[in-house]
């Protein structure tokens, strides 16, 4: 049976992320599978399952435990295939990364997607590396790349600049998630600045800069906040810069990400200095479509060469974008994924070999945690309910006492308009007799 539709359980599908854009949404268009969103207005639609071919699973989705569970059964029940789509090892986060130091995101959804990882037909990743760590896992890892949609992105085509006289911009695009990366690379930048105050600038998208280097009135930092990869892509491309810098921190997660910074900045028509890591050593060429770092003195060793050479600068953007057309265009490679996940779909009773020992208890410790998070969950939005209770009626209180108030100042100002008036002073005579008359009177009584 050939595939027609997938249904993608994904929280990224309705914003269009860079994530769901790159990994579903373009590449699926393109192999014309056809794409069945499978969370509409915040709801999980478990039974879109028997409605489509294929299921995909993609990143933390798992932590939806009970849902994700029902999904599962209920696939396995009709011989879909799952396919579990990862993109990053969030397994490994390092412990400087702000998802694990500040926002703490992803960590409930871990054991849920080791789960995933275990009892999907079909694993999906972006990269080698990644690959060969969660190989050890499951016996069916395959690596679909990310390529450069050349339906989103268009090549601007490099321009030789003569910057004897000009100014240069080194630019950076990144999101917060990459703050250590840049404060590993700032120490080369501030040198860059002393080396030439007159000659270079620098821009930043996305992050803002460390302290240190936007202080510097070289430095411009241009925030991005939008969630949809599309209206980035639109955006960044009326950016500019003569030259790109692509840093990353030497550690195992860094080293299992895609090279997509590549495709982005050579789209602008410049070249690059890039870590000398799998993601960017598997695909560039060192001095022929791009510059390869390893250490801080590499770095500016690179970046010297690029302000100094126009003529270096603009043939390794030229052979970066030949390197994409020749061999990453998206429209040249959206047949792999409809080849794999067709080759899921025929051998999905030999895809799952899965220890089911180790599979079940995982699900078990999944469920009593998830329990566990739903309890806690439930009991702060009892206790939030109570809070929003108790201040409601603090507030109505406080609106009676405010109504009080304004009466008492209505009275305290009739009361000062009588005593002000000159008819109050004509009739303070009569006012005693009455008062005295009704003394008198109340004696006789």
């Amino acid at each position: 049976m050939k595939i027609k539709n997938a249904v993608c359980y994904s929280f990224r599908l309705n914003d269009e992320s860079l994530l769901a854009y790159v990994r579903l949404i373009g590449p699926l268009r393109r192999s014309g599978i056809n794409i069945v969103n499978g969370i509409e207005n915040n709801k999980i639609i478990i039974n879109r399952v028997s409605e489509t071919d294929m299921v995909i699973i993609q990143r933390e989705f798992p932590k939806k435990v009970d849902s994700y569970n029902n999904i599962i059964k209920l696939a396995h029940k009709e011989g879909k295939p799952v396919v579990f789509d990862l993109d990053d090892l969030l397994f490994y986060l390092p412990e400087n990364h702000p998802d694990r130091q500040i926002a703490v995101y992803y960590g409930p959804s871990l054991l849920p997607m080791f789960q995933a990882l275990m009892e999907a037909d079909l694993v999906s990743v972006s990269t080698p590396k990644l690959r060969d760590v969660l190989a050890q896992y499951h016996d069916n890892v395959v690596v679909l790349p990310n390529y450069f949609d050349d339906n989103l992105w268009r090549l601007t085509p490099p321009v030789l600049k003569n910057s004897s006289n000009g100014i240069l911009t080194i630019g950076y695009m990144g999101t917060y998630s990459h703050k250590p990366d840049l404060e590993y690379i700032t120490p080369v930048l501030l040198d860059l600045i002393k080396r030439y105050p007159q000659k270079i600038h620098f821009h930043f998208w996305g992050l803002q800069p460390p302290a240190e280097l936007g202080s510097i009135p070289q430095v411009k930092w241009t925030p991005w906040y939008s969630d949809s990869y599309k209206n980035f892509a639109e955006f960044f491309q009326t950016q500019s810069a003569d030259i790109f810098i692509a840093p990353l921190v030497d550690n195992l997660f860094n080293r299992c990400k895609s090279p997509i910074k590549f495709f982005e900045y050579s789209a602008l028509g410049a070249p690059g200095v890039f870590s000398r890591l799998d993601p960017y050593e598997d695909i560039v060429t060192h001095g022929h479509d791009g510059l390869l770092a390893s250490s801080l003195d590499e770095w500016t060793d690179c970046l010297i060469q690029l302000v100094e050479n126009d003529e270096l600068r603009f043939q390794l953007a030229t052979n970066a974008q030949a390197t994409i057309r020749e061999n990453w265009l998206l429209s040249q490679n959206a047949f792999r994924r409809e080849e794999t996940f067709q080759s899921a779909l025929d051998n999905i009773s030999s895809n799952r070999k899965q220890n089911n020992g180790i599979v079940s208890i995982v699900k078990s410790i999944n469920l009593q945690l998830f329990e566990t998070f739903n309890k806690k969950e439930a009991e702060q939005l009892r206790t939030e309910a109570k809070v929003q209770q108790a201040e409601a009626k603090a507030q109505q209180a406080e609106a009676k006492a405010q109504q009080a108030e304004a009466k008492a100042q209505q009275a305290e100002a009739v009361l000062n308009a009588v005593y002000s008036s000159r008819s109050w002073w004509w009739t303070a005579p009569l006012r005693w007799i009455v008062g005295r008359l009704r003394i008198i009177r109340d004696q006789l009584r």
